[in-house]
């Protein structure tokens, strides 16, 4: 079992799913079977408990402030929202759904996961005196349509134009608006491109060790670190395309089958 320091709770671990429990901090990079050796041979030292819990830290809202800013950004082409695991150590994508699956509990814990998501989109703490009341709200609104609460325009019909003209022009544009380009290829997709053709013709030009990173920025052009699936995927198509991984005592990188 291992503690999930996201979710608060015990876990089951296997050699299929270690990488989505041990924290990449404690683990490092590296093959997922080794990591696994590794974390059952450190769990046997350890007697089991259980009423043992792992860290359950709580964090304010300097804290909380902090995070959104480094960890949390907004991305486009398809527009969405994405904070960083730090479990898997990489950017993910979040909706208000699996908000609890990638955003620690240490921080959202002190103000509930509905509120936690309102800060995620917007990307800043709230500030709770900086709420308006019922009466401010009205006064704002009557000042940015009308000038003036007192002096609001005093027939329907005049009312009507000031909205129609304030809001149309931005429907128009948004009808106007190019259709949005093609999503990006994906993991896979760009697998079957380049391998195993292209694969060969960039290998020829490199010079030093062909690390899976080296594979993944600069063959695939995808960012790093990827999944446990996406590993597996680069590992069998490597394979199949004659190359084997080979270790050293301080690295990982393929060599290509005589």
């Amino acid at each position: 079992m291992v503690w999930n320091v996201i979710t608060w709770e015990w876990r089951p671990a296997t050699s299929e799913n270690i990488l989505e429990l041990c924290p990449l901090s404690v683990r490092g990079f590296g093959d997922p079977d080794d990591i696994w050796t590794d974390v059952r041979r450190k769990a046997s030292r350890q007697s089991y408990d259980p009423q043992q819990r792992g860290d359950t830290p709580v964090h304010n809202e300097e804290k909380r402030g902090e995070w959104l800013k480094e960890s949390r950004r907004r991305k486009c082409l398809p527009e969405r929202i994405e904070i960083f695991n730090v479990i898997q150590g990489r950017w993910v994508v979040v909706t208000q759904e699996n908000l609890a699956e990638h955003y620690s509990r240490s921080y959202w814990e002190p103000i509930g996961l509905h509120k936690a998501w309102e800060e995620i989109e917007a990307g800043a703490v709230a500030d709770p005196e900086a709420e308006l009341t019922l009466r401010e709200h009205a006064e704002f609104l009557a000042k940015h349509l009308f000038g003036t609460l007192r002096k609001s325009p005093e027939t329907p019909d005049e009312r009507i134009s000031v909205i129609v003209e304030e809001f149309d022009p931005a429907r128009e544009e948004g009808e106007q608006a190019p259709p949005p380009p093609p999503p990006l290829p994906t993991f896979e997709e760009r697998l079957d491109a380049r391998m195993p053709e292209v694969l060969e013709i960039w290998a020829a030009s490199q010079t030093g060790h062909i690390t899976s990173r080296l594979v993944v920025e600069d063959l695939l052009h995808y960012q790093w670190p990827i999944s446990t699936i996406h590993q597996r995927a680069l590992g069998r198509a490597m394979r199949q395309a004659g190359w084997t991984l080979q270790r050293t005592a301080k690295k990982r990188f393929w060599v290509k089958n005589d």
